[in-house]
C-alpha cells in the first residue's frame, strides 16, 4: 500500500471515529430527552437515586419513595417491591404526602407540586406561583386543607386538597425545612438558625416564637394525632415539645447529642425521631 493510500486510510478511520462519537452523544442526548427511559437500572435496583421521602397508607401495604431527578417509585406490597413510576418533574423531590392507596401530594425544588388520584399511574404538575425549593408537605387530618414550606420562608397553601395553591407570607427569609398541621388553624413551622413559627389562623399569619433552641437548626415537626401536642426535633439531639398548639415550648433532654433529621406520630403516645 501506498503511502497516500496509507494516509487515506487513517483519515478515513479518524472520520468514522469522530462520526460514532457524534452519534453516540445524539443518541444519550435522545435518551436524556426521554427521561432517560431507555436506560434501566441493573445495580442498585430497582434505581440509583437518592431517596428523600417514604411515606404509606392507613392499609401500611401502598406506599410511595421519592428523590432526586425526579423518582417516583411505588409499593404495593409493604415495601417489599418497588416500581419507578412516571415523574412530570425531573428535579429533586422533597416531600410527600400519602392519603390512600390512590392519591398522594409531592413536593420539590423549583416550586414543583405533583398530584396522582389514581395510584400514581397518573402524576399531574399543580402550579404554585413559586420557583423556591419546597421541603416539606403536610395536610389536615380530613386531607383537605394542606401546606409546603422551603426555601426563603416559602409557604403554599391548598384548601382543595391539593388541586391549587397559593402563596402565603411567613414573615421571614429563613429556609422552612418542615411543616405540620394539628387542624385547619394550627400548625407549626421550622428551619434553620432555630426558626419555630405558629399559625393559629390556618398560615393567613406566621408568629415567631423564640425557644431553647438558640440558633441550632431545627429539622422535623410532628403533631400528634389531632392534639395540640407537637414535637420538633433539630441537630445535636435537641427535642422540644408543645402541648398547647405552639404557644409554649419546652426542651426535653434526650441523653443524646445525635443530629436528629424527621420525627413522626401514629398516636398521641407513640412517636419516633431519627
Amino acid at each position: 500500500m501506498s503511502a497516500d493510500a496509507a494516509n487515506l486510510v487513517r483519515r478515513s478511520a479518524y472520520a468514522c471515529l469522530i462520526w460514532l462519537a457524534w452519534a453516540s452523544s445524539c443518541a444519550v442526548l435522545a435518551v436524556g430527552a426521554q427521561e432517560m427511559r431507555g436506560w434501566l437500572w441493573q445495580n442498585p435496583l430497582p434505581q440509583g437515586n437518592a431517596i428523600q421521602a417514604v411515606r404509606f397508607a392507613a392499609d401500611k401495604r401502598h406506599g410511595w419513595a421519592v428523590g432526586a431527578d425526579g423518582v417516583i417509585l411505588r409499593t404495593d406490597d409493604g415495601g417489599f417491591s418497588w416500581e419507578a413510576q412516571k415523574s412530570q418533574a425531573l428535579t429533586t423531590l422533597y416531600g410527600l404526602y400519602v392519603k390512600d392507596k390512590n392519591t398522594a401530594v409531592v413536593v420539590g425544588s423549583r416550586g414543583n407540586v405533583l398530584m396522582t388520584t389514581n395510584g400514581g399511574d397518573r402524576w399531574e404538575r399543580r402550579e404554585t406561583g413559586l420557583q423556591d425549593h419546597l421541603y416539606s408537605v403536610a395536610f389536615t387530618p380530613d386531607a383537605t386543607h394542606g401546606w409546603a414550606v422551603g426555601t426563603y420562608g416559602s409557604v403554599v397553601a391548598t384548601k382543595d386538597g391539593g388541586k391549587s395553591w397559593s402563596v402565603q407570607k411567613s414573615g421571614g427569609r429563613e429556609h422552612l425545612y418542615s411543616v405540620s398541621f394539628a387542624d385547619a388553624r394550627t400548625g407549626v413551622a421550622v428551619g434553620e438558625r432555630g426558626t419555630l413559627l405558629v399559625t393559629q389562623d390556618g398560615g393567613a399569619s406566621w408568629e415567631r416564637r423564640e425557644t431553647a433552641a438558640g440558633e441550632t437548626y431545627l429539622t422535623s415537626v410532628a403533631f400528634a394525632g389531632t392534639s395540640r401536642m407537637a414535637v420538633v426535633v433539630g441537630y445535636g439531639g435537641l427535642i422540644l415539645r408543645t402541648e398547647d398548639g405552639g404557644g409554649t415550648w419546652k426542651r426535653i433532654e434526650t441523653l443524646t447529642r445525635g443530629d436528629l433529621l424527621s420525627v413522626f406520630f401514629t398516636d398521641e403516645q407513640h412517636g419516633w425521631a431519627a
